[in-house]
């Protein structure tokens, strides 16, 4: 598992019925293997947490590989996997 402190986090992003239509869109619209399936559900979910802990750490990379349990590295890979490293971070406020 990607994170162990997931209880609140996995609950609310595991109830987002846009990622769970997309899926079934998917499986609708193309004759992909279980297995294609699945593997584009966890990464879509992967994005999603590593999204959300990101943004809940203000875009603090260390910080959230910290709370992730994973390397920095690591959430560096997954971040270029998940394709998360062109999303652009919130600018800070003004007067910083």
């Amino acid at each position: 598992m990607l994170c162990s402190k997931s209880d609140d986090t996995s609950d609310r992003l595991a109830s987002d019925d846009a990622g769970s239509a997309a899926v079934q869109t998917h499986a609708l619209s193309s004759k992909s293997s279980l297995r294609r399936l699945a593997r584009d559900a966890a990464r879509d979910m992967e994005s999603r947490v590593i999204l959300y802990t990101l943004q809940q750490h203000h875009w603090n990379r260390r910080r959230t590989a910290e709370a992730l349990n994973i390397s920095y590295r690591s959430l560096m890979y997954k971040m270029k996997y998940c394709n998360l490293r062109n999303v652009e971070a919130p600018s800070p406020p003004e007067g910083r």
